[in-house]
């Protein structure tokens, strides 16, 4: 009797934290399906909703977490947000996405990749050296308030002049009273008219949010 006694003693104690473990490990699961679910959770990618590329962005991760592959991904939602009945992007949004894929999808291959407005901005231009004016004008595009930033990437790759940076970005929407090209050259250049084509991006205000971010 003493040993049955004992023998049950020792599989309780063996089977108690492995029971405990399991409790832990279930509990730990429902943690990150919680945190996955919460309101933070839908703030991971760059920008807001407000922000073109947001939706973009948001189309090709939901391919890519289905199993496509990044490369798939980025063609297929750009082909689809460039058709011209199109609902997730603007008329003037489209034309600019569609001008030139080959840079459109790089661009938005980065965001996916980096997350990060200024990475992807800078690493297209890097691609596409002489094509920094359209890297510019796709990204301010997309992400109409975060124009400043796309400016002072642009300018960091040394591949266009700081003036010519801040008149692509007035081109494809930002607002020239809250641009400029100060932040990453160290002096203002002031830009009394817009040129030609001003208004292609923000809705074809030529307005829009430009808040810097430090992103």
């Amino acid at each position: 009797m003493r040993r049955l006694f004992t023998c049950l003693f020792l599989s309780s104690a063996v089977i108690a934290p492995v029971a405990m473990a399991q409790q832990l490990g279930t509990q730990t699961t429902q943690d990150v399906v919680n945190a996955a679910a919460s309101p933070e959770a839908e703030n991971i990618l760059f920008g807001d909703e407000n922000q073109p590329g947001r939706t973009v962005h948001t189309a090709i991760v939901e391919l890519v977490n289905a199993g496509v592959s990044l490369d798939d991904a980025v063609n297929q939602t750009l082909a689809d947000v460039t058709k011209e009945d199109g609902a997730l992007l603007s008329g003037a949004a489209r034309l600019v996405v569609g001008s030139n894929k080959d840079i459109s999808a790089n661009f938005m291959g980065n965001m996916v990749s980096f997350n990060k407005l200024t990475d992807s901005t800078k690493g297209a231009i890097e691609a596409y050296p002489g094509n920094a004016a359209d890297v510019i004008q796709l990204a301010v595009t997309l992400y109409p308030s975060f124009a400043q930033d796309v400016i002072d990437a642009a300018i960091i790759t040394g591949e266009i002049e700081p003036n010519d940076a801040l008149l692509a970005a007035i081109a494809a929407g930002a607002d020239p009273t809250t641009v400029s090209t100060a932040t990453a050259a160290g002096a203002t250049v002031g830009v009394t008219a817009a040129p030609a084509g001003t208004g292609v991006g923000a809705g074809g205000t030529g307005g829009g949010d430009t808040t810097a971010s430090t992103n």
